[in-house]
């Protein structure tokens, strides 16, 4: 195999490949990427065996045909330390020979034949989506999982997609974000028996796409396989039992109202949490006199306190939460969102806003 590229070009697509690389107990083949090429179009290939990716690099001059295996740590140093333009990549089954105009490197690898294909996308049944709002799904989603927890399937995010309506959730237990978004089923996919996402493959394609792109997601039984641009990824489904969670979603009926924009509420959380401590964590959020007041202490620390002006005029309500689960909240919304805050004496607070997100948090007590 011989290609020469442009280093810039090849740079993305191979730290997208290179980020699904395990380094723990598998082959030590599989902790590579692989690279075919044919004709004027080269695919890198990647996988840990729980999620795989294979992104084609159009437009690069292949002057001999054939597949390799990039040693993936040494080509990321050569990428990040050699700045010149243009790189020429020769390798057989024994070695890879990377040029630059100033640079040369030899560098021993593995027969290609021993790393698995990652196929190509070929689904005739899926939901097809705008890559930007899947990408938004995402963010707005993926925070408040529970990594940690062996409860359930909380590491991960749970999707629903029947018909025009595609459901993302994800709870850690003390928190709750889900997202509603449009898409279209083609084919009449339907995922009635939800899917759980590890939140690796989710991030994964945000970073591969851009949000002009189309997304194409199918999900059969335990794995998924998204598409998009010049990119495909799949995934196994994280297997286990997700709570109930539209059981625990608290009713609004009852509790006050208050609206209030992000670019007024989040940075007067991170001003009040400043003092906070491991042994007092909590942020008072107190509704009164026409303001909402948050207030903080911190043993041996000192004390904060942040004002900000509201319409609210009802009678007053105090409630104490965690100011890094708030703020993990506001900082995936665009600064001018407008947020109504649903608040109750000792309640957990419901968050929404108009395009379909709702976030749920549990007080302190």
């Amino acid at each position: 195999m011989k290609l020469v590229c442009e280093r810039e070009k090849f740079l993305h697509p191979f730290q997208l490949a290179a980020a699904v690389v395990s380094v723990r107990d598998v082959k030590p083949v599989m902790q590579n990427v692989k690279i075919k090429a044919a004709a004027d179009k080269v695919t890198l290939m990647a996988t840990d065996s729980e999620i795989g990716i294979r992104v084609e690099i159009p437009g690069i001059e292949v002057q001999q045909a054939g597949e390799a295996i990039i040693p993936t740590r040494r080509m990321k140093m050569i990428l990040q330390e050699c700045n010149d333009k243009m790189l020429n990549i020769e390798a057989d089954s024994s070695q890879m020979i990377v040029s630059t105009e100033k640079s040369r490197f030899q560098l021993a690898t593995f027969g290609a034949e021993e790393f698995p294909d990652v196929i190509p996308f070929e689904e005739v049944s899926y939901h097809r989506i705008s890559a930007g709002t899947f990408r938004e799904l995402i963010r707005r989603t993926v925070f408040a999982t529970d990594t940690e927890s062996t409860r359930y399937a909380l590491g991960g995010v749970l999707m629903e997609m029947v018909g025009e309506n595609i459901l993302g959730v994800a709870t850690d237990g003390r928190r709750m974000a889900f997202q509603t978004i449009c898409g279209e089923s083609v084919g009449e996919h339907s995922t009635e028996n939800s899917a759980i996402f590890p939140p690796k493959a989710l991030q994964l394609m945000e970073r591969a796409v851009t949000d002009s792109d189309t997304l194409n997601i199918n999900i059969n039984t335990n794995r998924a396989i998204l598409s998009a641009g010049t990119t495909v990824i799949f995934t196994r489904l994280i297997e286990g039992r997700f709570p109930r969670w539209r059981n625990i979603i608290p009713d609004t009926q009852g509790k006050r109202c208050v609206i209030i924009n992000v670019a007024s509420l989040y940075p007067a959380v991170r001003q009040a949490a400043i003092v906070i401590s491991e042994k007092q964590p909590g942020v008072i959020f107190r509704f009164a006199d026409g303001k909402l007041t948050l207030q903080a202490q911190g043993a041996e620390i000192g004390e904060s306190v942040v004002e900000i002006p509201i319409a609210y005029d009802d009678s007053p309500i105090e409630v104490k939460f965690d100011p890094g689960f708030m703020s993990d909240f506001l900082k995936v919304l665009p600064s001018e969102t407008a947020l109504q805050l649903y608040i109750q004496e000792e309640s957990p607070l419901v968050c929404k806003t108009e395009d379909g997100f709702v976030y749920v948090l549990m007080p302190i007590t």
